[in-house]
C-alpha cells in the first residue's frame, strides 16, 4: 500500500470519528487517535520491511502515547533489537538542549540576546565577527561564521582536539561570509561557540551546566553526554563504505564501533551529540511546551521563527519552526552517517513526534507522513 493510500485512508478514518461522534467528543477525539496512531504504525512498518528505518518512533499527544515501537536491530552482529527503550546517539537534535540552556541564561539576566561575541569571549580571533556577531545571530544561524563541519582538516582533527578553543582554529580566522543577521546558513560552529558561551558565563563545564539546568530537573535519566554504566547505545549502520572499500548498495556499514567510556567527544557537545531515548526527548517536549521550563514568553520566542532556512521554515532561537495550513511546528532534525533523528512537537495541539533512527533514512519521511495526517483537512 502507497503512502499516499495510507494517508487518504488515514484521513477518511479520522473524517468518520469526527462525523460520528458529534455528540461524543472524547470517544471522537479516541478514534481520531487510533487512526492517526495506526496510519503512522503501518507506515513506520513499511520502511523497516523494506530496510528503509531502522529506530525508535514515539508518537505522543499531551503526554499520552499513541505510538511507541522499536523497529530493526540496534546491534546488527549480535542481533539486539530496537525497542522504546534504547538509547540513540543523537548528532544535532541535542542542540535544542544548548539552545534552552542560553534562554534560561539571558531569563536570569546573566546573558542577553544582543551581547556581541567580542563582549562575551574577547579573545575571539576574528574582528569582524567579535564587533557584528551576538548570541541571537548565534542561535538563529544567521551569523556569517563558517561552519568547521566543511573543514576536511576538522574531520581528521577532531579526536585530538580538547577543548571549545581547539576547534576555533578551522573557522574562527576565516571572514563571515554574510552581514549577520541578513541570510541563513547551517554552521555547527554557532552552537559550538553558544557552548563557550555558557562556560564563560557560569564558570562551570557546559556539560555539567545542561545536566544541572535540564536532565535532572526533568527527570531524564536516560540522557547524558557520554557513554557509561548501563548505557548500550543503538550502533549506527552506513551505506557509505569504508574509504578503499568496494561499495555494495545493499549493504550496511557500522558507521562507528561499540563507544567505550572516553570515546566521547564531549568539546563537540554544545553542537551536538551526546545519546538519549524517546521517551527522555517527549518529557523534554512536552516540559518546554508547557512551560516548566522557560516562562511563556521566552518559550513563545525561542519557538518562533526567526530567519527563513533551507527546509521550507524559518529558523527560532536554537529550533527549527514551520508553518503549514496554520498548524505550528517545531523541534529539531539530526543526521549523520549512521544517524537520522527527527523530534517535532506541535505546540498548539499537543502531539510531540520523536523518530531516533541509526540508519541514514527514514526518519524524515516519518515526519513528513505525520505532519501530512496532522495537518490535513479531512477529505469531504
Amino acid at each position: 500500500m502507497s503512502s499516499l493510500i495510507h494517508i487518504h485512508l488515514a484521513l477518511a478514518i479520522i473524517a468518520a470519528s469526527v462525523l460520528t461522534g458529534c455528540n461524543r467528543p472524547s470517544t471522537a477525539r479516541n478514534e481520531r487517535s487510533a487512526a492517526l496512531a495506526a496510519s503512522v504504525e503501518a507506515f513506520a512498518t513499511k520502511l523497516a520491511a523494506s530496510d528503509e528505518f531502522s529506530g525508535v518512533v514515539l508518537l505522543s499527544r499531551r503526554g499520552q502515547p499513541l505510538v511507541r515501537r522499536g523497529y530493526g536491530l540496534a546491534d546488527r552482529k549480535a542481533g539486539r533489537p530496537n525497542t522504546p527503550e534504547t538509547s540513540f546517539m543523537l548528532s544535532s537534535v541535542s542542540k535544542m538542549f544548548t539552545a534552552v540552556t542560553i534562554a534560561k541564561l539571558v531569563e536570569r539576566k546573566q546573558l542577553s540576546f544582543d551581547r556581541t561575541l567580542g563582549s562575551l569571549l574577547p579573545e575571539y580571533p576574528s574582528a569582524e565577527a567579535r564587533e557584528q556577531v551576538t548570541v541571537r545571530h548565534l542561535l538563529t544561524m544567521s551569523s556569517g561564521i563558517p561552519d568547521l563541519f566543511r573543514v576536511p582538516e576538522f574531520w581528521s582533527q577532531v579526536a585530538t582536539l580538547k577543548s571549545p578553543v581547539d576547534f576555533w582554529k578551522f573557522f574562527a580566522t576565516s571572514p563571515l561570509q554574510f552581514r549577520p543577521g541578513t541570510r541563513w546558513s547551517y554552521s555547527n560552529s554557532n552552537f559550538l561557540l553558544l557552548g563557550a558561551i555558557i562556560e564563560r558565563q557560569t564558570g562551570r563545564a557546559f556539560t555539567s551546566v545542561v545536566e544541572a539546568e535540564l536532565f535532572r530537573p526533568l527527570g531524564l535519566a536516560s540522557t547524558r553526554y557520554e557513554v557509561g554504566g548501563s548505557l548500550k547505545p543503538a550502533l549506527g549502520y552506513t551505506r557509505t563504505p569504508p574509504v578503499g572499500t568496494r561499495a555494495d548498495s545493499a549493504r550496511w556499514y557500522p558507521a562507528w564501533e561499540e563507544p567505550k567510556p572516553g570515546d566521547d567527544c564531549i568539546p563537540c557537545s554544545p553542537m551536538g551529540g551526546g545519546y538519549s531515548t524517546a521517551d527522555d526527548l517527549a518529557r523534554f517536549a512536552d516540559a518546554l511546551v508547557n512551560t516548566r521550563i522557560l516562562s511563556r514568553e521566552m518559550t513563545t520566542l525561542v519557538l518562533t521563527g526567526h530567519i527563513d532556512a533551507d527546509y521550507g521554515g524559518r529558523d527560532g532561537y536554537g529550533f527549527e519552526t514551520r508553518l503549514v495550513k496554520g498548524v505550528k511546528i517545531a523541534g529539531h532534525r539530526g543526521s549523520l552517517a549512521g544517524s537520522a533523528n527527527q523530534v517535532e512537537f506541535y505546540p498548539d495541539l499537543g502531539y510531540v513526534l520523536v523518530v531516533l533512527g541509526n540508519t541514514d533514512s527514514g526518519a524524515e519521511a516519518i515526519a513528513v507522513h505525520v505532519r501530512t495526517l496532522v495537518t490535513s483537512p479531512a477529505p469531504s
